[in-house]
């Protein structure tokens, strides 16, 4: 009985490190498959969007409508003088896009109000394409959803306030 109980045991021992090595492995192939993807599609060091932690000052954005492929361009903006221009922009993420819902988070330095713009750079050119009167040509999506006018879109219409926890935004790309 005791040597049963011992090669179960070892047994157990055996298995839980071969256990062990394949999630290492997987863990592994799964930070090289994303890392791969990050180099071939040219995202820099400082575009990389933070690690979501809800207990973290940050603006968490799940966006919404996304399919396989490009880049996921999220932008952080402050000024309403400045809305969608270089100059007005916060921070500028971009990950790899995946199939489906995916959730992207930028750290703040402090709370107050923000607009955050998201575009799928569907062909990975680092440029958002746009129609001869300026409108987007790749999906597209502002905080808090606001229907589209002609013109140019508001700071106002975006905006959010942000508390000591940063704020939860989801964005729903449109269709060009």
């Amino acid at each position: 009985m005791k040597t049963m109980k011992s090669k179960m045991l070892q047994q157990l021992s055996v298995f839980s490190r071969q256990l062990a090595w394949v999630l290492a492995l997987g863990l592994l192939i799964n930070a090289q498959a994303h890392s791969d993807a990050d180099e071939s599609l040219n995202i820099r060091p400082d575009e990389v969007p933070d690690v979501c932690n809800a207990e973290l000052a940050q603006i968490r954005v799940t966006v919404n409508g996304l399919a396989p492929g490009g880049i996921l361009n999220v932008e952080l903006y402050d000024d309403p003088e400045h809305f969608l221009f270089k100059k007005g922009r916060v921070r500028k993420v971009r990950t790899a896009a995946a199939e489906g819902p995916q959730e992207v988070c930028i750290n703040l330095e402090q709370p107050g109000i923000y607009a955050v713009a998201a575009y799928h750079d569907l062909d990975g050119n680092r440029k958002l394409r746009k129609r001869w009167n300026m409108l987007p040509r790749e999906p597209f999506g502002l905080s808090n959803n606001p229907e589209q006018h002609v013109g140019f879109p508001k700071f106002s219409d975006s905006a959010f306030t942000t508390n000591s926890l940063g704020a939860d935004i989801v964005i729903d790309l449109k269709q060009p």
